[in-house]
């Protein structure tokens, strides 16, 4: 006879187990990234038609420059967003398009 019901039910209760210690983890990472989406949202939101610096886009918001900043620059990054003219100290940012992935590697001669 072999053990395999045994083992496969051995394994569920550990990952059940596993499950239930990480619940507050599984909770906290899910509202963190809630949190993310409505954020990169409400910025998209603003700049489209529009070119905004990221204290405007903060102001208009109503989040903390330094978020703004850290989403704009990811958001940069991926070509979801671009970079325009500087207007004082700050650059204006406007909507884009996302690169695919074989666009961005084009984009990315290092790799």
């Amino acid at each position: 006879m072999s053990d395999a019901p045994i083992e496969i039910a051995a394994d569920k209760t550990a990952l059940k187990e596993l499950k239930a210690a990480r619940k507050g983890q599984i909770a906290a990472a899910t509202a963190r990234m809630k949190e993310q989406r409505r954020a990169v949202k409400a910025i998209k939101a603003q700049l489209e038609g529009a070119e905004l610096t990221v204290p405007e886009i903060a102001a208009a918001t109503g989040l903390p420059v330094s978020v703004v900043l850290w989403y704009v620059a990811t958001l940069k990054k991926y070509g979801e967003i671009l970079e325009g003219p500087k207007d004082g100290g700050y650059y204006r940012y406007r909507l884009g398009q996302a690169l695919s992935p074989e666009a961005e590697a084009e984009a990315d001669p290092a790799e």
